[in-house]
């Protein structure tokens, strides 16, 4: 479970289900992070997402941005 003032960042998998509430399963390489269960994750489920964890809620970052383009 992520704590306060930690970032989470990966793949927004699938939700789980436990007697004390639901949650999103966070995948990162081999590693994976519950965090509770928002309405706004289902629209980026199997998609990149990061957020900052604040007391009882998470400040998302949902999909990857664009960087600066340069062109030639």
């Amino acid at each position: 479970m992520a704590e306060s003032g930690e970032r989470i960042s990966g793949t927004s998998v699938s939700p789980c289900s436990w007697s004390s509430g639901k949650y999103a399963l966070v995948e990162r390489s081999r590693e994976f992070t519950l965090v509770p269960w928002r309405p706004v994750i289902e629209k980026a489920l199997g998609r990149q997402v990061s957020g900052l964890v604040r007391g009882s809620g998470i400040f998302w970052d949902l999909g990857r941005k664009r960087g600066p383009v340069i062109s030639t």
